[in-house]
């Protein structure tokens, strides 16, 4: 088994021979941070793009395995291999890994130490806890191990059709760590590995913007350190992986200003299509920087050259998203599943129309209050105040009290919601300090401070800080939730941050600010609510620490009441020796956790949705047949499917035997 589980070495082999091959073909005359930083980028975003095309072309032949994914990325690697040896661009990228010696300072080194022990402490929590995110026990791995099981990304009867229509990329991307592997286990790698891209992709962009070397420090302490990326980054939420591909936009964005490659313009359009095919935040945070490049390419070649640029640009990023709309468009009618569930969608017609729109999201209804424009600033300035609360419980009522005298803005609602945020949990976790000094850059860069040509600065800090502005498209009622769609602002922020602390002066200060960042991030590793470190229960922590919980303890943090009926059930069932399970269950029902306790697919067990809405029955298999069902959602039946009740466990109910019927009353 160990000898099979070295093959995840082959994806990443790929990416570090693109990345020598690509730093061997940049110029000597390049800045040493820029030439690797900038490498790195760029092979991320082919990497990425291979990642979407062995699997979309896989998948349509139904060959997600392990033998051919292994073989798709071992020809990759041998294609690499040869094109950098034929340019002769791997020896030349590899004599200037060793050649090339960062100069930095002792306070530089010190920090930089800082960053990689608090990276390797979150590597290590990523690599030991199994995901138990809520979300994730829901739709992002229930769809992984979906995909293992049928090995294609094809459509699947589910109960809940997030699993189906969200955004794939990360996804697909745990999926090929997953079958080299053989079990789960590096599913949380893929938001690590955003982390670290992140880190090293703002740096980068602050030495394009040409800040300081305790600017690009700066830039990168200031994102590994930000409380909600820390916490996202052992899970298998996707907001940083999100985050890295709209650095790299960035990145190409800024880099046309003083030139724009073919292969810088190849990046940027994969990086466009990688990015929805992501996370739907991508209509917050690129319509800024895509403005930018174009007016700069309308200036530089002219309109007739930038609309055919454009058309190529656009065509390479929607080529990336086809496979994932055309399975969309098939069942749903449109590239994004049901409008209705789009609540980003749904906010904006029904602010057009000025009607309510009903979201079916999970199979219940959610009306949506239909809002006037007015509303707009009010809940920016909700979204913002999330912030400003801190883990000083006294701190945050005075906080709220003087807030709630604005009642029009901050009414019961939004203390109710303030009264239930958890500055260590990855979903509602405020970046307070974070906040304050991307507030502070941002003024300090509009108002022409730094070593780059003013134009270029202010624009970055402009289309920054649009962005921010276009959020409350994103968010419902439930504004608390919306914390973490900002991850990707605060790490866009990151190079303005940089940039501003690359003044003459106060390099002291700035060093201050940066120990002090990352020493603030230590207690978020240390007690992350549900995968601490070092456990502190029953608050602020609800487990004690990852290195010595039992998994399926971790595994269960976010509803542990639920442990006492799912163990036993799925022990029934495997002890039965039965190989074909069905799931009669709610869409809100935390499915994964099947399918871990089961160790399904790899332990032989075939797992099945055979309770569905009407929309998706199209996409039950008929032939499935089990001899075991799962059933949240079952109230007094004895029998189901002619299958006899074997265990009553409170929240679920087991039917085994023979002789299932079509009929669930038979």
């Amino acid at each position: 088994m160990v000898e099979r589980q070295v093959l995840i070495l082959l994806p990443m082999a790929g990416g570090a021979i693109l990345f020598v091959v690509i730093l061997g073909e940049r110029p000597s005359s390049e800045p040493p941070l820029l030439a690797a930083g900038g490498s790195f980028l760029r092979a991320a975003v082919l990497w990425g793009a291979m990642v979407t095309l062995t699997s979309e072309v896989l998948s349509s032949v139904g060959a997600i395995d392990r033998v051919w994914v292994a073989l798709s990325w071992t020809g990759a690697v041998v294609a690499a291999v040869f094109l950098g040896w034929r340019r002769g661009s791997l020896s030349r990228g590899l004599e200037r890994i060793r050649t090339s010696w960062f100069d930095c300072g002792v306070q530089e080194s010190a920090l930089g130490l800082g960053t990689i022990f608090l990276a390797v402490g979150l590597l290590l929590v990523a690599w030991i806890a199994p995901p138990n995110n809520v979300d994730s026990l829901q739709y992002h791995m229930s769809r992984v191990v979906h995909w293992a099981q049928d090995r294609s990304l094809a459509h699947y009867a589910t109960a809940y059709g997030y699993q189906l229509y969200n955004p794939v990329w990360a996804e697909t991307a745990i999926l090929q760590l997953r079958v080299l592997w053989g079990d789960d286990r590096p599913a949380n790698l893929v938001q690590w590995f955003s982390m670290v891209g992140c880190v090293v992709g703002s740096a980068t962009l602050a030495s394009q913007l040409r800040a300081s070397k305790a600017g690009l420090i700066l830039a990168a302490v200031f994102v590994v350190s930000i409380p909600m990326g820390v916490l996202q980054s052992t899970s298998t939420q996707t907001d940083y992986v999100a985050a890295f591909w709209f650095l790299c936009m960035a990145f190409f964005v800024v880099r046309a200003q003083s030139e724009a490659g073919v292969l810088d313009r190849v990046c940027l359009a994969l990086a466009l299509g990688l990015a929805p095919l992501t996370k739907a935040t991508f209509y917050v945070y690129a319509p800024g920087f895509v403005l930018w490049y174009f007016i700069l390419r309308w200036r530089r070649k002219g309109l007739p050259k930038m609309i055919l640029e454009g058309i190529a640009i656009a065509s390479l990023a929607i080529a990336l998203n086809l496979g994932f709309w055309a399975r969309n468009i098939t069942t749903f009618g449109s590239p994004y599943g049901p409008l209705q569930d789009r609540l980003w969608i749904g906010r904006f017609l029904s602010t057009q129309s000025g009607t309510t729109v009903t979201s079916t999201a999970g199979g219940e209804d959610h009306p949506i209050a239909a809002r006037p424009l007015g509303e707009y600033l009010a809940k920016l300035l909700r979204t913002t105040a999330f912030h400003l609360a801190t883990p000083i419980g006294f701190v945050n009522e005075a906080t709220l009290s003087a807030l709630r005298r604005v009642p029009e803005v901050f009414d019961s609602r939004f203390a109710e919601q303030w009264n239930n945020l958890a500055w260590n949990h990855e979903d509602s976790a405020p970046n307070p300090l974070h906040l304050v000094i991307i507030v502070a850059a941002g003024g300090l860069v509009l108002l022409g401070r730094g070593p780059t040509p003013a134009g270029v600065s202010r624009t970055y800090a402009l289309a920054v800080l649009g962005s921010y502005l276009l959020l409350p498209l994103l968010i419902d009622e439930d504004a608390i939730y919306g914390i973490r769609y900002q991850l990707p602002f605060f790490v866009l922020a990151a190079p303005m941050v940089g940039l501003a602390g690359s003044g003459p002066r106060g390099r002291g200060s700035v060093s201050l600010l940066s120990w002090s960042m990352l020493l603030l991030a230590v207690p978020f590793l240390l007690f992350n609510n549900t995968r601490p470190l070092i456990g502190w229960t029953p608050w602020p922590t609800r487990i004690g620490s990852v290195l010595t919980t039992p998994a399926a303890e971790i595994l269960f943090t976010s509803n542990e009441r639920l442990r006492g009926s799912y163990v036993p059930g799925t022990d029934l069932v495997s002890e039965s020796g039965c190989k074909q399970v069905g799931l009669r269950i709610d869409s809100h029902d935390l499915e994964y956790v099947f399918w871990w306790l089961l160790r399904a697919p790899q332990s032989g067990i075939r797992i099945e949705s055979i309770y569905v809405t009407e929309r998706l029955k199209p996409l039950l298999d008929p032939a499935f047949r089990p001899c075991a069902i799962l059933c949240t959602i079952c109230g007094d039946r004895d029998r189901l499917h002619g299958l006899p009740m074997a265990a009553d466990l409170d929240r679920l109910d087991v039917f085994l035997g023979p002789g299932f019927v079509a009929d669930p009353d038979g």
